[in-house]
């Protein structure tokens, strides 16, 4: 496989400013923590809310969740979602308020639905719909 992911920032407006980050290629083991790297310092800088548009992504391995997980925990790390964490747990989804997810191929929607992360990640269908979700 080829380690090529590229990564375009963009700015939306919805009722609060979104960054989105259009995703293209693989999100594998070679390069997960180039994506954590970026969401890291987007967050740092003042980032509040984040869309993941992974129309492009060919191909997510379980790194690429190691990802995932890891944006979702800096996203929230001094928000009151982590209280909520515990009733997700208990069965109940808890959505994340700060981070959503654009229209992943069905590959990698399975590979993210499999592993559990729909629970707490929205997936939209299309980046109007995401922005329309802040």
């Amino acid at each position: 496989m080829s380690s090529d992911m590229q990564v375009v920032v963009s700015q939306e407006q919805g009722r609060v400013p979104i960054t989105v980050f259009h995703v293209k290629g693989e999100i594998g083991a070679h390069n997960y923590d180039q994506l954590q790297s970026q969401v890291s310092e987007a967050v740092e800088s003042g980032m509040r809310d984040l869309i993941l548009d992974l129309r492009e992504v060919t191909y997510m391995s379980s790194a690429g969740l190691r990802a995932l997980h890891a944006i979702f925990q800096k996203m929230h790390a001094d928000d009151e979602m982590k209280k909520g964490m515990d009733d997700w747990w208990q069965g109940r989804a808890v959505n994340s308020p700060h981070l959503k997810i654009v229209a992943p191929p069905s590959h990698v929607l399975k590979t993210i639905t499999a592993a559990g992360f729909d629970v707490f990640l929205e997936v939209h269908k299309s980046l109007k719909d995401a922005v329309g979700s802040f």
